[in-house]
């Protein structure tokens, strides 16, 4: 049986690149949506920390995952250049 794969991304615009990011990042969200295998991808930006942002991402399985970090614009996102080295938490859901 395969499970879930969810995560909680920390992402850190580079300095003065927020803007820049927050577009970027609405492409891959358009993007990744469409994906049969994706069935959550939501970007958030920080109240306090306007270059703060939280990915909260859930794929039916872990070949969903990998399928969306090999596509043409999940690596044309991540050749920008424009984030820090992102932290990623992987989690299981305990409740229904």
């Amino acid at each position: 049986m395969s499970h879930k794969t969810e995560a909680t991304v920390l992402i850190q615009a580079k300095a003065g690149k927020a803007e820049e990011l927050k577009s970027a990042m609405q492409e891959l969200i358009d993007e990744t949506l469409k994906e049969p295998g994706c069935e959550l991808f939501k970007i958030f930006q920080h109240d306090g920390n306007p270059e703060a942002f939280t990915l909260w991402e859930i794929f039916s399985n872990p070949s969903a995952l990998k399928e969306h970090m090999d596509k043409s614009y999940t690596q044309k996102f991540f050749s920008l250049g424009l984030t820090e080295p992102l932290s990623a938490i992987h989690h299981a859901q305990l409740s229904r």
